[in-house]
């Protein structure tokens, strides 16, 4: 079984019950549609009962094959010439996919870095439709809806500190701390009497 690729039956397995893998993609910019590609991912694995196991991690370099502009890497720091060495998307994502097995994707803002992955797998001849996710942008705008909700915002709302030495907006750092959140948020939803999987669907909408 694939990241793509549940089965019925897991829309009523209760949520602490699940495995959570949360990720981050960093890119040459935020059209994905308009063919901006990968250059950096990483990811956590949340086990059953909502524990982060921050030693156990998934981080690459992507090589993008196209030209970063400036106001990319004003943001995540990377270059072309940095990633000149590093392996393509389709191997990067293949050993993701073997990192994440059957775990449930969950990102912030997710349906754009999954767009990431599903174009850049197209392009490989291999069609993904990720029908089953968690976006921890929407779960915190559901808890907290009068206030600023993109990641710093949680960062600092929750006085996230992470294990990794990476700074803000690269994968590694954006991964752990979106999985930081994502266990505390967890934790509220259960007060709200959500349980299963599918009942967080209906909780945020979807």
């Amino acid at each position: 079984m694939r990241l793509n690729e549940h089965s019925d039956e897991i829309l009523d397995t209760p949520l602490s019950k699940l495995s959570y893998v949360i990720f981050d993609i960093e890119a040459t910019g935020a059209r994905p549609d308009l063919g901006d590609r990968m250059v950096e991912i990483a990811a956590f694995i949340v086990e059953p009962g909502f524990r982060l196991n921050r030693r156990n991690y998934f981080h690459s370099l992507v090589n993008p094959e196209i030209d970063i502009p400036d106001r990319a890497s004003k943001i995540h720091g990377l270059s072309a010439a940095q990633l000149k060495s590093a392996p393509d998307s389709c191997s990067v994502l293949y050993d993701f996919f073997d990192f994440a097995g059957s775990s449930i994707p969950v990102a912030h803002r997710a349906s754009k870095d999954l767009s990431y992955i599903k174009n850049e797998m197209s392009d490989y001849g291999v069609k993904m439709d990720f029908s089953l996710f968690v976006d921890t942008l929407r779960l915190s705008r559901k808890l907290y809806p009068r206030q600023k909700n993109n990641l710093d915002a949680l960062t600092d709302r929750f006085n996230i500190t992470t294990s990794t030495k990476a700074p803000r907006h690269r994968a590694t750092y954006d991964a752990e701390s979106t999985a930081i959140a994502f266990c505390i948020m967890m934790r509220k939803v259960f007060e709200d009497r959500c349980y299963t999987l599918s009942e967080l669907l209906v909780y945020l909408g979807k």
